[in-house]
């Protein structure tokens, strides 16, 4: 890369501080961070040369880097520098900003292998500052001025240390935001495997995700449209009057297909609602419309009630209590859009299930 035109030494001003506390601000991603420091960073501490390195805490080695610097010197840095660099010993021990003007004497300076190093990209006195995220040291900022520079001031070294602060704490928001769009990815990737169709909505009906299932869905026009007045007339529901689920049964008088929508409205901060999309296939119309809507035991209630039994011989025939059947039926109601069991015999009836005797 080539190198950034030689800046003058003067004194870190606090206009450059806001620039490049402004610039972190809004950077997003990793990749944001690392190129708004790129840019900015002369401004805070003045130097022809900079970089900003990802090191591991524990061996010091390097894992990634950006920097305003000649190829080739990074490379001897790499080759033989690190190994000897007391500078980044220093920083590694003491998670203090440092520069080679402090850290050993002048002598011992000179005969260091980072020093020479810096050499091959003309370069002489050196400041490093950590980089701590989420308490952990993530990595360095490294900067060199060249022979006949002055030496990095006490004020270079408090400007570095509040940089590191802020990148430290962009960098944290940063990786934080990436890893919130992996779990996104993930969490769609895995309801795309999920065979029921499912749209994620906000309370003013506009979707948010539908997954695979709803979008093959869609081919239905006809279907999906029904689907759609379904999700508008329950975030009306969740609107007006607060409720939190909402179920309707609607039939596509096109394809003849029955289908039955279910919303639950999310906690309110998420201003949401999730609906659940289950469609009577033709090739089982001897089953309830909204069978898969129900878990086993009540698939096994709804057959008995299908059958003109009681609840006393239904509790008789599944062993259990007159009142669980009585709190089973509630809930197959509430899920098949049905007010009674008369309503739900014929509902079983007409897909074609089982008639009394």
């Amino acid at each position: 890369m080539p190198v950034a035109p030689a800046p003058s030494t003067r004194a870190p001003s606090p206009e450059g501080g806001h620039r490049f506390a402004a610039a972190l601000q809004s950077a997003l991603t990793v990749g944001d961070v690392e190129n708004a420091f790129l840019e900015s960073a002369g401004e805070v501490i003045p130097a022809p040369g900079y970089g900003l390195y990802r090191i591991d805490a524990d061996s010091g080695s390097m894992i990634d880097f950006k920097a305003q610097v000649e190829t080739d010197f990074l490379t001897d840095y790499e080759t033989y520098g690190r190994q000897d660099d007391p500078l980044l010993e220093f920083v590694l021990r003491q998670n203090e900003p440092v520069d080679s003007s402090r850290v050993v004497s002048r002598q011992a300076w000179e005969d260091c292998a980072a020093r020479a190093a810096l050499d091959v990209g003309g370069y002489y006195h050196s400041l490093e500052a950590p980089v701590i995220v989420s308490g952990i040291l993530y990595g360095t900022m490294n900067f060199a001025r060249r022979e006949g520079q002055p030496a990095f001031s006490d004020a270079d070294l408090v400007a570095a240390r509040l940089a590191g602060e802020q990148l430290g704490l962009a960098t944290e928001r940063a990786l934080r935001y990436e890893e919130s769009g992996h779990r996104a990815s993930r969490l769609e990737h895995s309801l795309d495997h999920i065979p029921q169709a499912l749209v994620v909505t906000d309370l003013e009906a506009r979707v948010l995700f539908r997954n695979r299932a709803a979008r093959a869905g869609e081919r239905s026009a006809s279907t999906a449209a029904l689907v759609d007045d379904s999700i508008v007339e329950a975030m009306e529901e969740f609107r007006a009057l607060g409720k939190r689920v909402y179920t309707r049964t609607a039939v596509d008088r096109q394809t003849q297909r029955r289908v039955v929508v279910k919303s639950f409205r999310l906690p309110d901060r998420d201003d949401a609602a999730l609906t659940l999309v289950f469609e009577q296939v033709p090739d089982q119309a001897d089953r309830l419309p909204s069978w898969d809507v129900l878990s086993k035991r009540e698939q096994e209630i709804a057959e008995l009630v299908s059958q003109g039994l009681t609840n006393k011989q239904i509790a008789e025939r599944a062993f259990v209590s007159e009142n669980t059947v009585k709190q089973h039926l509630k809930r197959v109601f509430a899920k098949t859009d049905v007010r009674n069991r008369a309503e739900l015999m014929q509902r079983i009836w007409a897909a074609g299930g089982a008639r009394p005797s």
